[in-house]
């Protein structure tokens, strides 16, 4: 049944964003991924732990590789607090003592919204996040964040 209602919830975006239609739905966060991957839908505590570092899977066991927005950017400040409860000065300091622990690196960043589905789309592992009005087929949606 949860199932269901979140593809319900998908295709009600997409179907809003396709007609052209400007409400709330448009500001949401989609979290995407490349459609060769067989992975249909992702929880907001598995990107956490993915785009924190603590891990490289995908819920289906595939290779994760998580792509970020550029420092500044309205949308990554809006996923890292939505997704990972943190400031960009948190994210920071999280980051520094992950790097100098020699325990990981931080997503690679590619840029804005058009980036982020641009490389999604051409990685076969991607993963990333970007604001809803920009979807389009190239990629697959994995999770929306009002």
């Amino acid at each position: 049944m949860a199932r269901l209602l979140k593809k319900l919830a998908v295709l009600l975006f997409v179907v809003a964003g396709i007609s052209g239609m400007t409400n709330s739905a448009d500001a949401a966060l989609a979290i995407i991924g490349n459609p060769a991957n067989s992975l249909e839908g992702i929880s907001v505590t598995d990107v956490a732990m993915i785009y924190l570092g603590k891990s490289d899977e995908l819920p289906n066991g595939e290779t994760a590789a998580a792509v970020d927005q550029y420092r500044g950017s309205p949308v990554r400040a809006e996923f890292y607090r939505k997704v990972v409860g943190m400031s960009q000065d948190r994210l920071d300091a999280y980051w520094s003592r992950i790097i100098f622990s020699g325990k990981g690196n931080p997503p690679r960043v590619v840029g804005g919204n058009k980036a982020v589905i641009r490389w999604v789309a051409a990685h076969r592992d991607g993963i990333g996040y970007v604001s809803g009005v920009v979807l389009n087929r190239s990629v697959k949606v994995l999770l929306i964040i009002p």
